[in-house]
């Protein structure tokens, strides 16, 4: 059957409304669908088992740490947050202690609290927690004043969390604790914030020179 232009004109309008209310419909139905299958879906587990730290938990592990160095008398803080398992390792601290280079600064709980419970408070700041993974380990900047304070002391930790329990949400012996420690720091500054001496190569050069 003939149709006049006006005809067609018409039904290729009605066909382009049509089009465009299915897609319309479409838009909306599709991030429901998804939405609907990401709620559905489990927790995702880690690795080898067990469920990944929640954030809330590495934060207050991180805290804890912080106040194992500012509050160096609670030693109950300590022995709720070392696992049993505990270790750190700190160049920065073995080359200040006289400590052979690559060797264990702490090789257990009892060693950490001994050394760190009998050190005056270090003032320390947290600059950013920059990474947490599903596994539990924890990268931390801070910033310390020690001592007189005569350059301000900047390094980097990173936090071994182990989950001893099952309570995800609790930092101790039910839930997760700090397995292992690494950090390492500005052992210059700190040196001479405690009274002792640092030259650099290049200050000794120019003080050669001037000689």
């Amino acid at each position: 059957m003939y149709k006049s232009n006006a005809g067609w004109a018409r039904e290729n309008q009605e066909h382009n409304q049509t089009s465009q209310q299915k897609m319309r419909l479409s838009s909306i139905i599709a991030p429901i669908s998804l939405l609907g299958l990401a709620s559905a879906l489990p927790s995702v587990g880690k690795r080898g088992g067990g469920t990944c730290i929640p954030s809330g938990t590495a934060q207050q592990l991180v805290n804890d740490w912080v106040a194992t160095l500012t509050t160096p008398s609670d030693t109950a803080n300590m022995q709720n947050l070392l696992a049993p398992s505990f270790t750190d390792y700190s160049d920065s601290i073995n080359f200040i202690a006289g400590i052979p280079l690559g060797s264990v600064t702490f090789p257990s709980p009892q060693a950490y609290i001994a050394g760190q419970g009998a050190q005056p408070p270090i003032a320390l700041t947290v600059l950013a927690l920059d990474a947490v993974t599903c596994d539990g380990v924890i990268a931390v900047r801070w910033v310390a004043a020690v001592g007189a304070n005569i350059d301000e002391v900047k390094g980097i930790s990173i936090l071994h969390a182990v989950q001893s329990g099952s309570d995800c949400n609790a930092v101790g012996p039910s839930g997760w604790q700090l397995g292992q420690l690494f950090t390492e720091f500005n052992s210059a500054a700190w040196a001479v914030d405690i009274g002792g001496t640092c030259v650099s190569p290049a200050a000794q050069a120019k003080s050669k020179l001037r000689a």
